[in-house]
């Protein structure tokens, strides 16, 4: 398999020639004059002489000369080296906000590499805290779709009980005017993730409770929907560029007409509309603000068999406007495909290490190809034409943007589909914090040299990069099975996910023992869990969503996704069949088992 990671070689002689104390004092003098200036309201055409000045390196702009209206890329130079400090996007996406209160900051730190990064402020390895965005739909019990006062209604109402729970309480706005987000708040370990997923659920049921309104908490909102977009200026300006960016492709539009035709929706209804996709966005730190960490990290774990077991345990969702798809236990993958936004990537560019990718990134920028400056890091150049951004990648994404006084650079997950389980949810996003500790580590001993996790089976089984076609292939098999799925890994090796498990298990005693703050218990508690939510010792699984949400002995295990269209058909659906009454049986079955589960203990 080809290995587009920067050399180590290219990675050292860019921190030789310029220190990253340097780089980190630059980048932090550049965000508090851009914050003085903004708060000053100094207008939007920049002097780069002055802000030169506060910075202590000559700054720059890509284009020249500057445009207010326009995207920008802010650059510094110091030794020969070249390296960005900020970028905004074009004033159609800054919401009206002006240009100096739209640039963001670009914290990632392209001179931290494998033979300094133990000379940051973060010189030990350690779990990292992880945080998470749950994305869920709201429905009327008579399948009714919710108005806007009634969603902020529910908004509110789940913030007082959030509160008193004493979890995140804020729901953020998705695109959909039917969508909701739900934050936890970033924690350590598997048993405080799992505390607060309880909590989440606990504030939704009683939310549902005081309001009328269900939750659909599956990977793709179910029900018959107009799936309404919200009247949010960001919202609208975020359609029209999907939109515009999938009608430069004919192969998109037979995709959006079959998908049409596939779960009955109308022939006017456009690319966002059919993108009715839910997720579980998982955020890890990463050490030093890395970029090389970043890279490396996308590349072996979000690619990985580890990635394609962990969606696979959440997949479950085969509804799609009423209608049951006809093969898919889990319809996510195949509504992302709708979106020539949603293709695989390789690995996000890269502007410090990779010759073009600079070049690459203020194209997406400047022809407005994306509304975040994030976004024009995940460029597709397998486009015919113009590259796009492929930011609904099954994937993920580098984050360097995260706008706070810690500088916090993440790598997101975004592969993960929304799910009812509080443990599979905790199992998988603890998995992912034990996995990322196995790649810095990594990562701190060999750089982005994969040779020696290559002559490491078990590693390179665990989380070894997998080809384009064997990553794509296991998730379509996921969707079709669930659970049953039969992996297959960078290795070549084939098991059962619970297998998998085990051995992940065994290495992870083995390869964690001398990581301080974490201690065997902790191992134990993610994959003894997941083993056994996917083969019980008893023999018996859950067959009904009652059993899966709700039963002390049987919760959590069974093939969701079967468990969901076996529902269906009990309700007098068909597989392939246009039911919305079956399929609005099954969202109103999870809010009665989620009631008695979570309700009873308030």
């Amino acid at each position: 398999m080809d290995n587009s990671l920067p050399s180590n070689e290219i990675l050292a002689a860019y921190s030789e020639a310029l220190p990253w104390e340097t780089i980190e004092g630059q980048k932090e003098r550049f965000n508090q004059e851009i914050r003085r200036l903004a708060m000053n309201h100094a207008g939007d055409v920049l002097d780069l002489e002055q802000l030169s000045q506060a910075v202590g390196a000559q700054v720059s702009t890509y284009f020249e000369p500057q445009n207010e209206h326009d995207a920008q890329i802010f650059l510094a130079e110091a030794n020969g080296q070249q390296y960005i400090l900020g970028s905004a996007v074009s004033k159609r996406y800054h919401s009206g906000k002006s240009l100096l209160d739209s640039i963001t900051p670009y914290n990632l730190n392209p001179a931290v590499n494998h033979t300094n990064i133990h000379t940051t402020d973060d010189h030990t390895i350690r779990m990292r805290p992880l945080g998470a965005e749950l994305e869920l739909g709201l429905v009327h019990r008579d399948g009714g779709s919710p108005s806007e006062v009634e969603m902020q209604n529910f908004i509110r109402t789940y913030y007082d009980h959030a509160q008193g729970l004493g979890i995140y309480p804020r729901l953020d706005r998705e695109a959909c005017q039917y969508q909701i987000e739900a934050h936890i708040a970033p924690t350590i370990g598997y048993q405080k993730t799992r505390a607060a997923l309880t909590g989440m659920m606990t504030a939704l049921a009683a939310a549902c409770e005081d309001t009328g309104l269900r939750t659909a908490i599956l990977s793709a909102y179910p029900t018959l929907s107009d799936f309404k977009m919200s009247d949010d200026a960001k919202v609208q300006t975020a359609v029209d560029l999907m939109l515009d960016i999938n009608n430069q492709f004919p192969e998109q539009a037979k995709r959006l007409e079959a998908a049409r035709q596939r779960y009955h929706v109308t022939s006017n209804s456009h690319y966002v509309e059919m993108f009715r996709i839910q997720g579980c966005h998982i955020h890890l730190d990463l050490a030093g603000r890395s970029e090389a960490l970043g890279l490396f990290t996308f590349y072996t774990m979000l690619r990985s068999a580890t990635a394609i077991a962990n969606a696979t345990v959440l997949k479950g969702g085969p509804f799609v406007n009423g209608t049951c798809d006809p093969e898919l236990l889990c319809v996510r993958e195949h509504l992302r495909r709708t979106t020539v936004t949603g293709r695989y990537l390789d690995l996000p560019l890269s502007p410090h290490f990779a010759a073009g990718d600079m070049d690459q990134y203020a194209t997406l920028l400047r022809t407005e190809r994306v509304n975040a400056m994030a976004r024009a890091l995940l460029c597709n150049a397998d486009t015919p034409g113009l590259p796009v951004s492929a930011m609904h990648n099954p994937m993920g994404r580098v984050r360097p943007e995260l706008a706070n006084s810690k500088r916090i650079c993440t790598v997101e997950s975004t592969g993960m589909p929304a799910h009812i389980s509080v443990s599979r949810l905790a199992a998988v996003l603890t998995d992912f914090s034990l996995s990322h500790i196995l790649i810095e580590h990594y990562f701190r001993r060999y750089g982005c040299d994969l040779g020696p996790m290559a002559d490491d089976p078990q590693l390179w089984a665990i989380l070894g990069p997998l080809d384009r076609a064997t990553f794509t292939n296991l998730h379509d098999q996921g969707d079709r099975l669930g659970t049953d799925l039969t992996l297959r890994t960078a290795a070549g090796t084939e098991m059962r996910l619970s297998e998998f498990y085990e051995m992940k298990r065994r290495y992870m005693h083995r390869a964690l023992s001398e990581i301080m703050d974490i201690t065997p218990r902790d191992i134990d508690d993610v994959y003894t869990s997941l083993n056994r939510m996917l083969e019980p010792l008893s023999g018996k699984t859950a067959q009904t969503i009652d059993q899966f949400v709700s039963d002390p002995k049987l919760r959590s295990t069974g093939n969701w996704g079967q468990i969901l269209k076996d529902t269906f058909v009990e309700a007098g659906g068909s597989p392939g069949s246009h039911n919305p009454d079956a399929v609005l049986h099954v969202v109103n079955s999870i809010h009665e088992a989620m009631k008695q589960r979570y309700l009873v203990q308030i």
